[in-house]
């Protein structure tokens, strides 16, 4: 039983006469703790005479195991390079993190032995939070004004303190949730569940998956080019060109990425299954056909990228061709050119090539796996490893059970069930995972999307419903990324002047705080888990999810700084805190449009067979 005392200048919460952790009181003031459910408290402070500045603090009366700034840091971010926050503060100053920078507002997390405490703010905002270690224990506090420093990260560098001021206020309130763990280092779930249900609201839809299907394939239509050179494909961008007041094509092709080729044709041909229009038949194949034409490699890998034709490896433009072949533009590329072997062959236009590209990467994984099951992050062109470490390596599990689907063949599914076993046991251990994002080296969430899935996959391939429980896991640490609440944007910036929500979003990595729409990715698996564990919360999660993702879609009018954007396109990011170049703005949107989300829209989409959780 969990109750408040008063012991001198501290108030304490205790379980069964053991001191959980002390409140120390603030002359002036007083505070109360209203009762929410069990181990969950709205905690107001109310002070005699307002004043300009609070701090309330919290301070835990036993070692901290594990701690956590949702979205933010996770325990000391004690991998990767780059800027991030790294430990509990800089040069002796504990960080300071302001309310839109964190998943859920301004929230710390901290664990001990036996129990969890999570201390958060209300959604209006206006304030920071910190963590910090102080004579031994650990500290949670709430901060008024808002602030941030000692320094403030941005895109791969460092900006000055932020110091916010505020009026004069007489009540401050937080929300304090104090639960027990049975699992070390997993206490953090019931914070978010509370968070979450606390936040909790319905969203609506302004797209329904009818008409995402025809905005994404005009989007799709227009980034389709045939270049003199010989390639066909899809750009990776479409880039705002000043002098000429325009949206023009980058000519760069990707298989994933930002560039999503080959899911990109795979979502074409299933609209052309659907609608009969030739033309999305047409497109499709000529850019698998270019792919399979253009990318192979003798040995099973493939080109990820083609700025030009391979060919001119031996010319002096070899400089053109990336010769880093990721395990993200690897494994999208094999999963799907797989697909889209099926797909061709309903489509009338049998392709046994592709499904000979995509099983030929899947038996170069089968003599590249190591013993343990690990993969690569990339590979050379003559397959020998170009960087090893990194948990995005499980972006080639996938493939390889499409490939026991298609076959049959029982090396496939063993493979891919070994590098689950190895990168799931890796997130077990360390409880986050690593080096998926494109531009950043860290902590991050995109690396755990083909984790959850393959966990699905092989819960699909052998009935076994540890494979469940596993993907409950990962669902909860991608939910440290996600928006737990709708961030209050100043006047006169572009989100506020379009109305963006940041309730369900996720962002980026450690070292990259903006929020994307890559939670597009794991939606399905977020439904599923609804309906495996009976638990409803995935449901809506998943449904913020995509309500987040499908709101900036323009029908071919929307106008944001000044620029009318493609139908059916929409920015790929929303700096919704302090992140951004030397402009230093923030809450602005990134101006560049790409195809990988509405590729992940259209493979969700296919995913999600019971579609009125998306409507």
């Amino acid at each position: 039983m969990l109750q408040w005392e008063k012991n001198g200048c501290k108030t304490e919460l205790k379980e069964d006469g053991r001191v959980l952790l002390a409140i120390p009181s603030l002359p002036g003031c007083s505070d109360t703790f209203e009762a929410l459910g069990e181990g969950e408290w709205k905690w107001t402070r109310t002070c005699n005479t307002p004043v300009t500045q609070m701090k309330l603090t919290l301070e835990q009366a036993n070692p901290v195991t594990y701690w956590q700034v949702p979205a933010v840091n996770y325990n000391g971010n004690g991998w990767g390079s780059g800027a991030q926050y790294s430990g509990f503060g800089c040069d002796g100053e504990p960080w300071t993190y302001a309310w839109h920078r964190v998943a859920v507002p301004a929230c710390t997390i901290a664990e001990q032995e036996g129990f969890v405490v999570g201390l958060f703010g209300e959604e209006k905002g206006g304030m920071s939070c910190s963590i910090w270690e102080q004579e031994g224990r650990v500290c949670q506090a709430l901060l008024w004004p808002e602030v941030e420093g000692p320094k403030v990260l941005s895109k791969r560098y460092w900006m000055e303190r932020f110091q916010g001021t505020m009026e004069p206020c007489d009540s401050f309130t937080a929300l304090l949730c104090v639960k027990p763990v049975e699992r070390p280092g997993w206490g953090y779930q019931q914070v978010l569940d509370f968070a979450w249900r606390y936040f909790d609201r319905s969203v609506q839809m302004k797209w329904q998956p009818e008409q995402l299907h025809k905005l994404n394939n005009t989007f799709f239509r227009i980034l389709w080019h045939k270049r003199p050179d010989g390639l066909v494909g899809f750009s990776k961008s479409l880039h705002w060109d000043e002098p000429s007041c325009q949206f023009i094509r980058n000519t760069n092709l990707e298989a994933g990425w930002v560039g999503q080729n080959i899911s990109v044709s795979c979502a074409m041909l299933r609209q052309y299954l659907r609608t009969g229009e030739k033309d999305l038949l047409e497109k499709a194949i000529a850019v698998l056909d270019s792919w399979e034409k253009h990318a192979r490699l003798p040995n099973g890998l493939f080109y990820v990228k083609l700025v030009a034709p391979p060919d001119h490896l031996d010319s002096a433009d070899n400089g053109d061709i990336p010769l880093e072949l990721d395990a993200v533009g690897l494994g999208a590329g094999a999963q799907y050119m797989l697909q889209a072997s099926v797909l061709a062959e309903k489509a009338g236009v049998p392709r046994p090539e592709y499904a000979e590209m995509g099983l030929a990467l899947c038996d170069f994984l089968l003599k590249a796996q190591k013993p343990n099951g690990a993969f690569a992050k990339s590979y050379f062109p003559d397959g020998s490893v170009d960087k090893a470490e990194g948990g995005v390596g499980a972006c080639l599990i996938p493939p390889l059970f499409e490939a026991w689907k298609l076959t049959g063949k029982q090396a496939y599914l063993d493979a891919a069930l070994r590098a689950f076993q190895f990168y799931n046991h890796e997130f077990q251990a360390s409880g986050v995972t690593t080096a998926g994002a494109l531009d950043s080296n860290c902590i991050d969430k995109e690396s755990a999307a083909p984790l959850i899935r393959s966990a699905m996959m092989a819960f699909d391939a052998t009935g076994d419903r540890k494979y469940v429980h596993w993907a409950e896991d990962i669902a909860y640490y991608l939910s440290t990324w996600q928006w737990h609440y709708s961030t209050q944007f100043p006047e006169g910036t572009v989100l506020k002047e379009i109305g963006y929500d940041t309730y369900g979003g996720t962002s980026v990595s450690a070292a990259h705080n903006a929020q994307d729409n890559y939670g597009l990715y794991f939606v399905p698996e977020f439904l599923r888990l609804a309906e495996l564990t009976g638990k409803d919360i995935w449901r809506s999660r998943a449904r913020a999810l995509w309500y987040n993702s499908t709101q900036r879609i323009s029908d071919g009018t929307m106008v944001i700084d000044g620029r009318v954007r493609p139908a059916g396109s929409q920015d790929e990011s929303c700096r919704h805190t302090r992140w951004g170049r030397t402009d230093m703005r923030f809450f602005v949107t990134s101006g560049n449009v790409h195809p990988w989300s509405g590729a992940f829209m259209e493979v969700a989409l296919e995913l999600v067979k019971e579609q009125e959780a998306l409507r």
